[in-house]
């Protein structure tokens, strides 16, 4: 039934996503590209540039024997290196859309979206896809030639799998995507007010929220208990888009008129 639950859940992201991209596509008229744009951004300064620097700067990464000291200034440093890269990257992305053209509300809700889906896919759905492949077949996993630091944080990753992972996927998944969103609001804000404090803000907000997630890799937070930490945050999401959401986007339109 892991299997199972699981695969529902992955597929209910899928939903999610599709959904999105829909209403987008009916409301907004600004075409396909800005997906692909935010989707590019998210592959090269998330999943190119940021590991390039993780595996280089020399401090502690998930798995590694080192000590309590040593991991917990891993553990700062990853998260501060991953909201760094990942808004400032949004923000370059932005700042050349606003000087080669207007940088528009629909353009940046669908940039929004593409940046914000495809960590949904990368990060959710085929990593998770890996782990229910290796979670059927042990023996693939033990037959590849990883080193031994892969090998522990894949097989923590394997001993936390249960039916309940299946909601705290779709549960974590969909919050990253509200908040992926949400900072790509402060970063347009960034460059449509000219102050870097939203920039700084939305680095800021990243690596506090990436603190749950990253101390599950680094050992110091059992899985359960950071995913009831994203439900939480989910709910307080949910709540601010409902009570605030048209108050935030009337905002945002008149920023982005005035650049």
């Amino acid at each position: 039934m892991v299997i199972v639950f699981n695969v529902l859940s992955m597929l209910a992201l899928c939903a999610v996503g599709l959904c999105l991209i829909v209403q987008l596509n009916r409301r907004l008229p600004s075409g396909s590209t800005p997906y692909w744009l935010g989707a590019m951004a998210f592959v090269l300064f998330a999943r190119v540039l940021e590991p390039v620097f993780l595996s280089s700067a020399g401090f502690a990464l998930p798995g590694q024997s080192v000590s309590t000291q040593q991991a917990l200034v891993g553990l700062v440093l990853a998260c501060l290196t991953a909201g760094l890269f990942e808004e400032t990257g949004k923000y370059i992305c932005l700042k050349v859309r606003s000087v080669r053209s207007n940088l528009d509300l629909p353009w940046l809700a669908k940039f929004a979206v593409g940046y914000a889906l495809c960590e949904a896919v990368l990060l959710g759905l085929i990593s998770h896809a890996q782990l229910l492949y290796f979670y059927s077949s042990p023996e693939v996993l033990q037959a590849l030639d990883l080193d031994t630091t892969a090998q522990n944080a894949i097989q923590k990753q394997l001993a936390s799998l249960t039916e309940w992972t299946a909601l705290f996927l779709l549960v974590e998944r969909i919050f990253a995507i509200l908040m992926q969103v949400g900072l790509t609001v402060l970063g347009a804000l960034a460059v449509a007010r000219r102050q870097l404090a939203w920039l700084m803000a939305a680095i800021l907000i990243h690596a506090l929220i990436n603190i749950p997630a990253a101390s599950y890799q680094y050992g110091f937070l059992a899985a359960e208990h950071g995913e009831m930490i994203y439900a939480l945050l989910l709910l307080i999401a949910l709540y601010c888009i409902w009570r605030g959401g048209a108050f935030i986007v009337v905002r945002l339109r008149a920023a982005l008129s005035d650049e």
